[in-house]
C-alpha cells in the first residue's frame, strides 16, 4: 500500500474543504481518514481533554478547516472515537489523541501540516485562479 504523500495530502484536503455539497463525512475511507487525520493535527498529542475542551476543538476545526462539511462536532467525535483516532476513558469523561491512528495511511511529513494553512494556501490559490481566468475574458 502506498502512503499518501504531503502533496496529496494538501490537494485532497484542499478539495474536501473547499468543495460546496455533500452532506457529513465523504463516502470514501481513505478520505474521511484524511480528514481525521487533519483533525489530529490540530489536537495536543499529550493533552487529556474533557469533553467540552474536545467539542471546543472539533468545532474550531469545524469553523476553520472544514467550513463546508456538513456535520456537528458531537457526530465527529464520535466518528473520531470509531476510527480509533481519539480514546475515550471508560467513564466517557476524557479523551486523549491516539498518534498511531491512520499511521499506515499517511507519510510521516504529514504531521508538521498546519491544516488551517494548507487551506488558507488553497483559497489564495483559488482565489488567484479566479482573478486570472476573469482578467483574461476580459482581453
Amino acid at each position: 500500500m502506498t502512503k499518501i504523500t504531503v502533496a496529496a495530502f494538501k490537494e485532497r484536503l484542499a478539495m474536501l474543504c473547499l468543495k460546496k455539497g455533500g452532506r457529513g463525512l465523504p463516502r470514501k475511507a481513505d478520505d474521511q481518514h484524511l480528514l481525521f487525520k487533519s483533525i489530529a493535527l490540530t489536537l495536543d498529542a499529550r493533552a487529556a481533554y474533557s469533553e467540552a475542551d474536545i467539542n471546543l476543538a472539533l468545532t474550531t476545526w469545524l469553523d476553520s478547516v472544514g467550513q463546508l462539511i456538513e456535520i456537528d462536532h458531537v457526530t465527529l467525535r464520535r466518528h473520531l472515537v470509531d476510527a480509533g483516532y481519539l480514546a475515550r476513558d471508560p467513564s466517557g469523561t476524557t479523551y486523549r489523541l491516539r498518534t498511531e491512528a491512520g499511521a499506515a495511511l499517511f507519510e510521516p511529513a504529514i504531521d508538521a501540516l498546519d491544516p488551517l494553512a494548507v487551506i488558507e494556501e488553497a483559497r489564495r490559490e483559488q482565489e488567484e485562479r479566479k482573478r486570472a481566468y476573469l482578467d483574461k475574458r476580459e482581453d
